[in-house]
C-alpha cells in the first residue's frame, strides 16, 4: 500500500465513522435546490399554472413554510436523540467497541441528512416569499414550495424506515452479524486463499545491536495501518534491514522505539515515522485481531452475573467458530520478508492462527466454564475446526478442548 493509499484510507475510516459529513453533505444540497427552484420560479411567467405549482396567496406561503421548518427541526432533534439513546445502550449492553458499527450507519446518516436538510430547504426558502407591496406584486415560488411539501413527506416516510431500522439494529444477532461481515472483509483482504507473501520462517534478525532506531515522537497512538510496500522498497533500495516493533492494534506509548534499522541508514525521523500510521482507536482495515476483539468482549460482558446472558454468548461464539473455520484453511504469511535474492529485509510481527485462537477462546473459557451452553458449543466448534485443520493446527485445536473441558470440570467440582 503506498503513502497516498494509506491516507485516503485513514480518512475514509473517519469519515466512514462520522456522524457529519452525510448530514453536512444533504443539508448543502436541499440548500442548493431550493435556491436553484426559487430561481427557476422567478424565471417562470406569472400566470404559469401546473398540479405541481403551489398556487396559494403569500401568507398561507409563509405559513406552510414555517410549519415545515419548525416540525423538521423537532424531529431532527428527535432523531438525535434516540441515535444518542441507542449508542449508551449499545455501550452499556454489549461494548463500546461496537459504537463504530452505529457510527457508520448509513440509515441514521441519511435520517439526520434528511431532517436538517428539509428544515435548511424551507429556511432558505421563506425571504424568496414576499408579499404585495408599493415596489412590486407579491411572489410566491409554487414549485419550490411544492418541492418543500415533497421533501417533508419523504422525511416523514424516512422517519419510519428509521425507527424500524434502529429497532432491529440494538439485536444482538445484527451487532454481531455487522462485526462478523467486517472482519470476513479484513481476512479476504489481509490472508487471500492461496497467496504466500515471499517470506521465510526462518529468517533471523541481525544479533548485533541495531544502528538506528525510529521512535513515536508525535503523540501516543494505536497502530492502524503499516506502509509495508514503503518500507520494503526502503530496505532493498538502501541495503537496509528493518524491523517494525508493533502490528495493527498495538498502543504506541510517546518516544517508545516503533521501528529498528541495521545497515547504513539515512533516513530522515519524518520519512520514518510516516510507515506506522498511529491512531486513537483500532480499526479493522490491517487489524483482523479487532475484530475477535469485538466478539470476546460481548461475549465476556454477556455472561458476567450482571447481565448473564450465555445465549448472546453463544451467538458470538457462533460467529467465531465460522471465521476461525475461514483462518484455518488459510496460508498466515510469516513475519519475515526477503527480497528476490533470499536475503532478509524486512521483519513485521503479526497475529498467527494460534494467536487467534487462544483470543478466540481464552477469555470465554476463563467466564463461560460453568455454562453449559458455553461450553457445548465450544466442544461442538473445535471440534468441527479439526476436521479442516492441518496436523499442526488440529494439535492446538485439542489442546484448546482439553483446556477447555479442564475448566469445566474445576468449574463443577467447585459448585458441587
Amino acid at each position: 500500500m503506498t503513502r497516498a493509499s494509506l491516507r485516503w484510507s485513514s480518512l475514509r475510516e473517519q469519515l466512514r465513522t462520522s456522524l457529519w459529513p452525510t448530514p453536512v453533505g444533504v443539508t448543502v444540497a436541499c440548500a442548493g435546490a431550493a435556491l436553484g427552484l426559487a430561481r427557476l420560479d422567478h424565471q417562470l411567467s406569472s400566470d404559469f399554472a401546473a398540479w405541481y405549482s403551489y398556487g396559494g396567496r403569500a401568507a398561507g406561503a409563509r405559513e406552510l413554510l414555517s410549519t415545515i421548518a419548525s416540525s423538521m427541526l423537532a424531529i431532527a432533534g428527535l432523531v438525535f436523540s434516540i441515535t444518542i439513546l441507542v449508542l449508551q445502550l449499545a455501550s452499556s449492553q454489549f461494548s463500546p467497541r461496537v459504537l463504530r458499527t452505529f457510527l457508520q450507519d448509513t440509515v441514521t446518516q441519511w435520517a439526520m441528512g434528511m431532517f436538517l436538510g428539509s428544515f435548511v430547504y424551507a429556511l432558505v426558502l421563506l425571504p424568496e416569499v414576499r408579499s404585495e407591496s408599493p415596489g412590486g406584486p407579491d411572489f410566491v415560488p409554487g414549485i419550490a414550495i411544492f418541492g418543500a411539501f415533497i421533501l417533508a413527506l419523504s422525511s416523514i416516510a424516512f422517519f419510519v424506515r428509521y425507527i424500524h431500522h434502529m429497532a432491529h439494529s440494538i439485536r444482538a444477532s445484527t451487532i454481531v452479524a455487522r462485526v462478523a461481515r467486517e472482519t470476513h472483509e479484513s481476512i479476504q483482504r489481509l490472508y487471500p486463499e492461496g497467496v504466500l507473501e515471499g517470506a521465510t520462517a526462518s529468517g533471523k534478525l541481525p544479533t548485533e545491536p541495531p544502528t538506528r532506531i525510529v521512535r513515536n515522537s508525535a503523540e501516543a497512538g494505536v497502530v492502524i495501518d503499516v506502509d509495508v510496500e514503503a518500507l520494503m522498497r526502503v530496505a532493498v533500495e538502501r541495503d537496509l534491514v528493518i524491523a517494525v516493533l508493533q502490528h495493527p492494534g498495538d498502543f504506541v506509548p510517546l518516544g517508545a522505539p516503533m521501528v529498528h534499522l541495521w545497515g547504513a541508514c539515512d533516513v530522515a525521523d519524518a520519512e520514518a515515522e510516516r510507515w506506522v500510521v498511529l491512531a486513537q482507536e483500532r480499526t479493522p482495515h490491517q487489524d483482523v485481531a479487532f475484530g475477535f476483539r469485538q466478539f470476546v468482549d460481548i461475549a465476556a460482558r454477556a455472561l458476567s452475573p450482571g447481565i448473564n446472558d450465555p445465549t448472546t454468548a453463544v451467538q458470538v461464539i457462533d460467529r467465531l467458530h465460522d471465521l476461525l473455520r475461514s483462518l484455518v484453511q488459510r496460508d498466515i504469511p510469516q513475519p519475515a520478508r526477503v527480497d528476490g535474492g533470499g536475503r532478509l529485509r524486512l521483519v513485521l510481527p503479526r497475529p498467527d492462527f494460534a494467536d487467534y485462537l487462544q483470543l478466540s477462546f481464552e477469555e470465554i473459557r476463563l467466564y463461560g466454564a460453568s455454562s453449559v451452553q458455553v461450553t457445548r458449543r465450544v466442544r461442538a466448534a473445535l471440534r468441527d475446526l479439526a476436521t479442516v485443520a492441518n496436523a499442526d493446527r488440529t494439535r492446538m485445536l485439542e489442546r484448546e478442548e482439553a483446556l477447555f473441558e479442564r475448566a469445566a470440570a474445576l468449574e463443577a467440582h467447585s459448585s458441587a
